[in-house]
């Protein structure tokens, strides 16, 4: 498993798109600028959402990892005990 950068892009094209949107909505004020404004909102929460669980997925498999090679060190180690 690797680090997949492609929802935090998308969680940086949302944050742009809203910073837009929200602007468009503190310049004109419109009913039309506050629901953009709101839907990349939503966007975000949901691309932030996503990006959560892969960032808690990857350190879950990390820790796997870590624990797998660690338990063959030990493994090997009791294997190579010499004692004379």
């Amino acid at each position: 498993m690797h680090q997949d950068e492609e929802t935090h892009d998308q969680l940086m094209r949302a944050f742009a798109e809203y910073f837009k949107a929200n602007q468009r909505w503190i310049n004109k004020g419109t009913r039309q600028a506050g629901l953009e404004t709101r839907y990349w909102l939503a966007q975000i929460r949901i691309i932030a959402r996503d990006r959560r669980a892969h960032i808690q997925e990857y350190r879950h498999w990390l820790d796997a990892t870590k624990a797998e090679r660690k338990a063959a060190q030990n493994h090997k180690d009791q294997g190579s005990d010499n004692a004379n």
